[in-house]
């Protein structure tokens, strides 16, 4: 290879490494996910525990309403 050819698996290797390199581009989606809804038996369950009790859960809970409310918002601005 100190003779300045290129090995002859060059072109190849570089057809490769293009067309990884042109598969990690950006993608913008221009749809907004599903929000999954609870249903009335996971409502019932919640009826039955205390924030005292599960602390973490309910702190898990808000954060998964705060989802739901920008999930709405993205529809809004979405056209969804």
């Amino acid at each position: 290879m100190s003779d300045g050819k290129q090995p002859q698996f060059m072109p190849s290797l570089m057809l490769g490494v293009m067309l990884c390199l042109n598969s990690c581009a950006a993608v913008n989606y221009s749809f907004c996910p599903i929000y999954p809804l609870a249903g009335a038996d996971v409502a019932s369950e919640l009826e039955h525990l205390s924030a005292e009790e599960y602390p973490d859960t309910w702190e898990w809970i808000g954060r998964i309403d705060k989802l739901r409310q920008e999930l709405e918002i993205c529809k809004q601005t979405t056209g969804d």
